[in-house]
Parts: structure tokens; C-alpha cells; sequence
């Protein structure tokens, strides 16, 4: 470990990049630690970042990607996290029902979002994401022993909470500044990769440490909770 990290848990952060996942493996806990290494993930299959914790004997993996989805409305979870982050809120997207997201292309998916949420629509973004959702959605299905290791995390969120306050756009040169700044007061080890896809994953690892035991009272902040139809909580863990 690095000077000043204590020794702890492992945990794996994740966000979607283009392509693929960008991962940040994580030892420590919240108040200090040390990344054991960044890993950039070729292919949208959810299942070898899974093989991936395992490898490592994680103790829980921060997906910032939905897990749990809704049957015929949008999820509440998400409503609850653009509460969160306010004037932000822009940052998180709706999520539409698992019917929707299953859909063979965006018109047939448009139409039914408009039969099943009462003829609201479905962006272009969100039909856009539609790619890791999937796998994840998969992958825990396939594998239902993930279950109990995977938790849907927010990097926004998770650098709201750690800094107290909701940062600049990660696309300006001051919100990456600021994002950078908040992990080093919390993380050693080399620097992460250029863009802010491993900077993201390495808040979402930060959460799924606090979720593992380590945050003040033993659990994070959690918002949301409700089960999907296949058993799986739509919340966000912070």
C-alpha cells in the first residue's frame, strides 16, 4: 500500500466507456486508499468484470449502470437522484421499463415507452445506454451469485457526497480539476487514464467500499430500494 493507505477491503468501480468498461481496483477504505490497478474492459459483456472481481476477491462492484429495471413506469430511484443532485439533475437519465429497453430498434422502443408510460417519449440518450444496461441486466440473470456482489452506484453522487457539494461539469476543465482533487484526498497509486471514465469509476469505487462495511455506522447512503419483477433493488448505493 502507499504511504498513509490503509489496508482493506477490495472493491472494483465501473463505468461505461466507449467500447467497453473503464475499472478502477480499489484497496482500502473510505477515509484513504490505494488503487491496485485501472483496467479498460474491451466489449459491452457485463460477465468479465464479474470474472474480474473474482479474480480479485472483491467485496462488492459499483456499476454505474442501472441495475434493477421497472415493468410499466420510470424508476423511482432515479427520480429520487435528480432530487439529489438538483440544479444537476440533468446528469442522471430516466430509465424506461425493461420491455422498452428490449426493443429491436429506437422506433419500436419509442412506441412502446409511449403505450406503457402513458405517451411519454424515450430520448436518444437514454436509447443510447440501452448497450451496458443490457449486459449488466444480463449478466446478473446468468448469474444470480453476482447478485449479492454488484450495487448500482452514481459517479455524481458519489462525488457530491465525498466533496459535500455537486461538482462543475466533469466536461470543463474545472470539473475535471475538481474530480481529480477530490480523489486525491482519498486515493493513492498512479494517476488515472487520460478522459473521465476511470476518474468516474474510481468515485463508484468509493461508494461500493463505503456499501461493504466501511462508511460510519456500517452502511452507505442508499437511495431507492424497491424490487424489480426479477428480484433485483432499484436503489443507488452513495
Amino acid at each position: 500500500m502507499g504511504s498513509g493507505a490503509a489496508v482493506g477491503v477490495v472493491v472494483l468501480g465501473v463505468d461505461g466507456r466507449r467500447g467497453g468498461w473503464a475499472v478502477a481496483v480499489v484497496e482500502g477504505g473510505p477515509q484513504r486508499a490505494e488503487v491496485r490497478d485501472w483496467v479498460s474492459l474491451v466489449g459491452q459483456d457485463a460477465r468479465p468484470v464479474l470474472d474480474l472481481a473474482r479474480r480479485h476477491d472483491a467485496a462488492a462492484v459499483g456499476f454505474d449502470v442501472p441495475v434493477g429495471l421497472p415493468a410499466d413506469d420510470w424508476r423511482p430511484v432515479d427520480l429520487l437522484a435528480k432530487k439529489a443532485l438538483g440544479r444537476a439533475h440533468a446528469r442522471v437519465f430516466l430509465v424506461p421499463p425493461r420491455e422498452v429497453l428490449r426493443r429491436p430498434d429506437y422506433a419500436a422502443a419509442r412506441a412502446r415507452c409511449r403505450d406503457l408510460l402513458g405517451g411519454k417519449g424515450l430520448s436518444a440518450q437514454t436509447w443510447g445506454l440501452r448497450g451496458p444496461v443490457l449486459a449488466v441486466d444480463d449478466a446478473l440473470a446468468q448469474d444470480t451469485a453476482a447478485r449479492g456482489l454488484v450495487v448500482e452506484t452514481h459517479p455524481e453522487l458519489s462525488f457530491a457526497q465525498m466533496t459535500g457539494t455537486v461538482l462543475p461539469s466533469k466536461k470543463t476543465v474545472e470539473g475535471r480539476a475538481a474530480r481529480e482533487q477530490a480523489l486525491a484526498g482519498w486515493l493513492d497509486g498512479p494517476a488515472a487514464p487520460p478522459g473521465d471514465d476511470h476518474l468516474d469509476a474510481a468515485a463508484c469505487a468509493w461508494s461500493a467500499l463505503r456499501w461493504a462495511g466501511w462508511a460510519p455506522g456500517g452502511t452507505a447512503r442508499v437511495l431507492g430500494g424497491d424490487e424489480d419483477e426479477r428480484g433485483l433493488p432499484q436503489r443507488i448505493v452513495v
